[in-house]
């Protein structure tokens, strides 16, 4: 059984990093900038790095429920 990425990460910057590179390569192919989140645009990656952190802080207060 796969175990859950947020109640064993000891590192948050890792998973929210982690988090935000699956969600651009959800969405990057067949658009103008289809390249890896390695090569991901600076204002890209900021975007998409706030949007792994709300996502991880509004499971964390869910866990916490």
């Amino acid at each position: 059984m796969p175990r859950c990425r947020l109640c064993t990460s000891n590192d948050r910057d890792a998973l929210v990093d982690g988090l935000a590179g699956d969600l651009w390569e959800s969405r990057r192919h067949g658009t103008l900038d289809d390249r890896p989140w390695t090569d991901c645009p600076p204002y890209w990656r900021t975007i998409y790095l706030q949007l792994a952190t709300t996502a991880v802080k509004s499971l964390d207060h869910q866990h916490d429920a």
